[in-house]
C-alpha cells in the first residue's frame, strides 16, 4: 500500500505542509467563556499528532460585542483570550502541523425592531447582511475582517481560510440566485465577486503578500438558477487574480447543505470532480473536499491531479491518527466514519457537544486515556454486540483479564442488522472496526454461550459488565399477537416481508428507516406515530433527505395517531382530531423505542460481584452512546 502521492510534502504559498491532508473546519463548540480549554486543546493535540498537515480553526469574534455569538464562540480582542489562542497555536505547531484561521462574518445581524426580510428570533430579528448592508456597511466589514486576519499573523496562525461557501455572507453575495442586491455588489460575476476580492487584497495588504490565504470557496450550488460550476470556475481565476494562494473546491448553499455535508447517501469523494473542473481553470493549488473516506481515495485524487491536497474533517474526528496509520500501512487500523451525522453536527451531544459516533474518545481526549489498571482484575463482558465488544477491548488493552461471552454465533448483535436499510451499508465499518480490535487483542471470546446466575458465579469474576442490549418494545392492544404483527428487528433478520399493506408502528429513526427500505411501487407503506411528528431525534440533513425519499416513494405518514387495535386485516386507529380510522394490512410492523434487557441485571442484585450495565442495557439508545457508555466503564474498573 503505497501512498506516496498522499503523503509528498507540499506548499501553501509560502506556508510548507509535511503531506496533502487539511482538516477543514470542524467547529467543535468545546469553548468555555470564549476561551480555550483543556478539551479543545487535547481534541486539536490528538489530530495534529496523527498527522494531519494543517488544521482550519474556528474564526474568533471579530467585531465584540456587535457580533458576538456566545460564549462557546473563541475571542481574542484582549489578551486574556488571546493567551490560550497562543497555547492552542503550539500544541498544534509542536506536534509538526500548521494552523490557519477560518476568516468568517457572521451572515446574519441581530435588530430589535422587524424588518422587511428578517426573521424572527427570540425578542429580537435577524436580518440578511448580504441583502441589507450598504456599500460602505461592506467596506466596514471587509476591514474588520482583514484587520482580522492581520491579528490572526500576529498571534501566530499560518494562515487565513476565508469562508465563501455553505450560504454564508460571502456565499450569498456570489450566489446569482441569492444576491438580490442593486448595487455594484450585484449583477455580473465581478460585481458579485466584488466583496470577497476586495477582502483577499486587504487581507494581503495587512498581512503581507507572504502571509497565505486559502479560499474555501462554493463552486456550485446545485440548485437551479444558482451559481453553477462554470462560473464557479470563473470566480476562482478572479480569486487567484486578487492574490489568494489556494482554493477549497466547496459545493452547496444552505438548501443543499447535504452536498456540502455529504452523509451516507452519497457516495465516497462526492465533489472530487467539482474540484478537478476547477483545478483545471487556475493554478494555484486545489483542494478537494467532500467524503474523502480512504487513503485511497485521498491518494488517487492527488496522484492524478485531480487537486493538490485533499480536505477531509469526519475523517479526523472518527480517527486522529488515520494519516499516521495510512503512512504506515496500516490501513486496517482505521476507525473509519460512517458519515451518519447522529454526533458531529449541530449541536452534538448534551454535555459533550460535537463528537462521535464510532470514535468514543472524540471530546474527551482531555479526560479519557487508556493506561494500564493499577490492579490487574477479571473481568467477564456478557454480550458481544458494539458496547460489549467495546469494553472488552478497552479493559483488555488495560491490561485485565478480560472474557467475552455472546449467546449468538457471531460478535455484533444489532450492527449485524444496522447497515441493511437504504444507504446504511457503511455502518458495517463499525462491525468491521470492532471485530478486528477484539481479534487482535489478548481476551478470550466465547461465542454460542448464553450466560445464567450459576454460569457467571462459577466463573468468579471480580467484574461483570452487562452487554445484553435491549429487547423490542411492545404494546397492549387487542391483537397484538396476531399473525400479521411482527417485530421490526424480525423484519431485518428475515431480510424484508412479504405483503402489499404494510403499516409499521413507530415514527422514529427505526420506523422511517425501515419504511424507506420496504416502501416499492405497488405497496402501500404507511407510518404510524403518537408524536406530533416522525424522526424527532434526527440530525436536520439526514432528516430532510430521509423524509424527500419516503415523500417520492409516497409512503403514508401519520402523525399524532394512537393504534387502537388489530382485527385480521385491518388496523384501528384513534386519529389526531379524535376520529376513528381503520386500515387494511397484509403486515403490522413494531417499531417503537426498545427496552432494556436486564434479566441478567435482575439476577445479580444482591450478589457480592461488581455488576455495570453498559450500553442499551443501561439505557437504549444509538452506538455513539452504547460506545462511550462502555468505554467510560472500562476505563474506570
Amino acid at each position: 500500500m503505497d501512498y506516496s502521492h498522499l503523503f509528498s510534502s507540499g506548499k501553501i504559498g509560502k506556508c510548507n505542509l509535511r503531506n496533502r491532508i487539511i482538516m477543514p473546519l470542524f467547529p467543535t463548540k468545546y469553548a468555555t467563556g470564549s476561551k480555550v480549554n483543556p478539551k479543545m486543546l487535547a481534541f486539536y493535540r490528538a489530530r495534529a499528532k496523527g498527522g494531519a498537515a494543517l488544521i482550519v480553526l474556528d474564526c474568533p469574534c471579530l467585531d465584540y460585542p456587535r457580533a458576538y455569538k456566545g460564549s462557546q464562540e473563541l475571542r481574542f480582542d484582549e489578551e486574556e483570550y488571546a493567551t490560550g489562542i497562543r497555547e492552542l497555536l503550539h500544541v498544534i505547531q509542536s506536534q509538526g502541523a500548521k494552523a490557519f484561521m477560518h476568516l468568517n462574518y457572521p451572515k446574519e445581524r441581530m435588530v430589535r425592531e422587524e424588518t422587511p426580510g428578517a426573521k424572527k428570533k427570540g425578542d429580537l430579528w435577524a436580518v440578511s447582511l448580504a441583502q441589507t448592508m450598504s456599500v460602505d456597511e461592506a467596506d466596514e466589514i471587509i476591514e474588520i475582517m482583514a484587520s482580522g486576519a492581520n491579528k490572526a499573523k500576529e498571534i501566530g496562525y499560518d494562515g487565513v481560510d476565508i469562508q465563501a461557501s455553505y450560504g454564508d455572507l460571502i456565499a450569498q453575495l456570489l450566489s446569482p440566485l441569492l444576491n438580490k442586491r442593486k448595487d455594484e455588489l450585484a449583477g455580473s460575476t465581478e460585481n458579485r465577486t466584488r466583496f470577497l476580492i476586495r477582502l483577499v487584497r486587504r487581507v494581503k495588504d495587512l498581512a503581507g503578500r507572504e502571509f497565505p490565504v486559502m479560499v474555501k470557496l462554493v463552486c456550485h450550488e446545485f440548485v437551479p438558477n444558482g451559481l453553477g460550476v462554470e462560473e464557479g470556475k470563473k470566480i476562482a481565476r478572479l480569486v487567484e487574480a486578487a492574490g489568494a494562494d489556494a482554493i477549497v473546491a466547496n459545493g452547496g448553499n444552505k438548501s443543499t447543505k447535504f452536498m456540502t455535508i455529504p452523509s451516507h447517501e452519497h457516495p465516497p469523494g462526492t465533489l472530487v470532480d467539482l474540484a478537478r473542473q476547477v483545478k483545471d481553470s487556475v493554478n494555484i493549488p486545489i483542494v478537494a473536499i467532500g467524503k474523502i473516506n480512504s487513503p485511497k481515495l485521498a491518494d488517487d485524487i492527488i496522484g492524478q491531479r485531480k487537486a493538490d491536497f485533499v480536505a477531509m474533517a469526519r475523517a479526523l474526528v472518527a480517527d486522529p491518527d488515520f494519516p499516521r496509520k495510512a503512512e504506515s500501512g496500516m490501513v486496517e487500523e482505521i476507525r473509519g466514519c460512517v458519515y451518519c451525522l447522529e454526533d458531529c453536527a449541530e449541536k452534538g451531544v448534551p454535555g459533550v457537544g460535537r463528537c462521535c459516533t464510532v470514535n468514543p474518545f472524540a471530546g474527551h481526549e482531555h479526560v479519557w486515556e487508556v493506561s494500564p489498571a493499577t490492579k490487574r482484575k477479571k473481568v467477564l463482558v456478557v454480550g458481544g454486540g458494539p458496547s460489549g465488544m467495546q469494553a472488552a477491548i478497552i479493559a483488555s488493552q488495560r491490561g485485565h483479564g478480560v472474557e467475552l461471552w455472546e449467546k449468538s454465533a457471531a460478535l455484533g448483535g444489532q450492527l449485524r442488522l444496522a447497515s441493511l436499510a437504504p444507504f446504511k451499508e457503511e455502518m458495517s465499518e463499525v462491525l468491521r472496526y470492532l471485530r478486528h480490535c477484539v481479534e487482535k487483542s489478548s481476551l478470550k471470546v466465547r461465542l454460542g454461550c448464553e450466560a445464567d446466575l450459576t454460569e457467571i458465579l462459577a466463573a468468579a469474576p471480580d467484574v461483570v459488565i452487562l452487554a445484553t442490549g435491549s429487547r423490542s418494545g411492545r404494546i397492549s392492544l387487542p391483537g397484538i399477537d396476531s399473525e400479521i404483527v411482527s417485530d421490526v428487528r424480525q423484519i431485518y433478520r428475515d431480510g424484508g416481508t412479504n405483503g402489499e399493506k404494510i403499516i409499521i408502528i413507530g415514527g422514529g429513526d427505526t420506523g422511517c428507516e425501515t419504511a424507506d427500505w420496504l416502501a416499492r411501487p405497488g405497496r402501500e407503506v404507511t407510518v404510524v406515530e403518537i408524536l406530533p411528528q416522525v424522526l424527532p431525534r434526527m440530525n436536520k440533513i439526514s432528516r430532510e433527505r430521509l423524509l424527500s425519499r419516503l415523500s417520492e416513494k409516497k409512503v403514508n405518514l401519520l402523525t399524532q395517531t394512537r393504534i387502537t387495535s388489530i382485527e385480521e386485516n385491518k388496523v384501528h386507529f384513534l386519529g389526531k382530531d379524535g376520529e376513528d380510522l381503520t386500515l387494511l394490512a397484509d403486515r403490522v410492523i413494531i417499531a417503537i423505542d426498545p427496552l432494556p434487557e436486564d434479566a441478567l441485571l435482575k439476577a445479580l442484585d444482591g450478589e457480592t460481584v461488581e455488576v455495570i450495565a453498559v450500553g442499551d442495557a443501561a439505557a437504549p439508545g444509538h452506538i455513539g452512546a452504547a460506545l462511550r457508555s462502555a468505554t467510560k466503564v472500562a476505563l474506570k474498573i
